[in-house]
């Protein structure tokens, strides 16, 4: 059954305070004031809520739970691409605030047990956040976070890498331990790894966080560990609280945006995040009226940021038959809960899976295996073809690649139409 992660929205409204308040006489960089009083009041006023927004509520809505966060990794604080301000400083002498501490009075945290208090509740109190920037030493640095998730299992332990591709640098750590410690000694973690992964035309070091790298060590008895690629900010933040509340410790591998951090239509609302769960499987949105699925022809299988092109080009070229549901939990797969989707659409509809990374690359070869397996499914592939490299170095061969495999799964644009989905790349 889906973890109930729902917050309260005045919790919600709470932690959006804190966002945009600092101390008298203390001056954040100019360009900054605007971005955190818009966030506040995006919670405060109902309006879209973005990426960086959704993760400081859900990190938020655990301090005042009374769980300690720690986040670490290349650029943490700021966020590397300037979405995150986690920490701030004052223009004049460099003094460090970071706002999620200064939403109630701080509790210290006890780090054997998690964060202990006196009181009955949480309501006057909470946890600190504790976030920092680290080396460029993925191996060393990806390690302490292992042992400090080991030795403390009730906080959630983050670390994150600048660009997705940069984790290649931890591969013996998440090869000898994160995949494999609960199997060969019996020992949990709860890590959380959040790799930056998209492609967007920034070449081969910066566009793939190789996920299909993770999905080879999926697999055992047990599930092992948790590879998860999200699509809007809700999900984001009931991943993050899941992570916490679920009733067991499993590596939890995410892959987060770049493009999507600022993407208009990626925003999500505060109801999203006062009730619900993560959605594993998430249905087309556009069929939700009764009988509408009566004319799908196609139904495309997805994970991730490509929902966006594939929706756009289907916008574009008025495609109506065709349907696109995205995997948002690639391992452990939900299978029940895909062929309950896929069952509510006619029994003759073509199924495909569509992925940006090369063929032999991505989620394409997992899901062809997992779906062969346990339901003798064949699932062909649209997508880049088979490459050496996780990406080219050429923007305008990327964009070539992109309409091609767009106009395949989709349709091919109108004559003179943009060969770019707007706001996307």
């Amino acid at each position: 059954d889906p973890i109930k992660t729902g917050v309260k929205k005045a919790t919600l409204e709470q932690i959006a305070g804190a966002l945009g308040r600092w101390p008298e006489g203390f001056t954040p960089h100019p360009k900054l004031i605007k971005i955190l009083k818009d966030r506040t009041q995006s919670v405060l006023e109902d309006a879209p809520i973005d990426w960086g927004t959704a993760e400081a509520l859900a990190l938020g809505s655990l301090l005042v739970e009374g769980t300690l966060v720690r986040l670490t990794g290349q650029d943490s604080r700021r966020g590397t691409f300037s979405h995150r301000h986690a920490a701030i400083r004052d223009v004049n002498n460099a003094e460090l605030y970071v706002p999620l501490n200064h939403i109630r009075p701080m509790v210290e945290p006890n780090y054997g047990e998690g964060v202990t208090t006196s009181a009955e509740d949480w309501s006057n109190a909470q946890a600190p956040l504790m976030v920092y920037d680290s080396p460029l030493s993925e191996f060393s640095c990806m390690g302490f976070e292992y042992g400090f998730s080991l030795a403390s299992p009730k906080p959630l332990v983050i670390w994150e890498a600048q660009f997705g591709d940069f984790v290649n640098g931890a591969q013996v750590i998440i090869d000898q331990y994160l995949a494999a410690a609960e199997a060969k000694w019996q020992r949990w973690s709860g890590l959380t790894l959040l790799l930056p992964h998209g492609y967007e035309g920034q070449g081969p070091e910066h566009s793939s966080a190789r996920i299909e790298r993770f999905l080879e060590l999926c697999g055992g008895k047990n599930v092992n560990i948790q590879v998860v690629y999200p699509s809007t900010p809700a999900q984001y933040f009931h991943l993050l609280r899941r992570q916490v509340h679920a009733p067991f410790r499993k590596p939890l591998v995410v892959m987060t945006p770049k493009s999507l951090l600022r993407l208009p239509v990626c925003t999500s609302r505060v109801a999203e995040m006062v009730s619900g769960s993560f959605q594993e499987i998430i249905d087309d949105p556009s069929f939700s009226a009764k009988g509408s699925k009566r004319q799908v022809k196609r139904i495309i299988l997805c994970t991730g940021k490509v929902y966006y092109d594939l929706a756009a080009r289907r916008e574009e070229t008025a495609r109506g038959d065709l349907a696109i549901v995205r995997v948002e939990m690639l391992y452990p797969l939900n299978i029940e809960r895909l062929e309950a989707v896929l069952a509510t659409y006619p029994k003759e509809v073509e199924l495909v899976w569509v992925q940006e990374e090369p063929k032999n690359m991505g989620a394409w070869g997992h899901m062809f295996l997992t779906l062969h397996e346990a339901l003798g499914w064949e699932l062909p592939y649209i997508g880049r073809p088979v490459s050496s490299s996780p990406a080219t170095g050429s923007p305008a061969k990327h964009l070539q690649q992109l309409d091609l495999f767009l106009s395949e799964a989709v349709a091919p644009l109108p004559a003179g139409a943009a060969k770019t989905p707007a706001g996307v790349h």
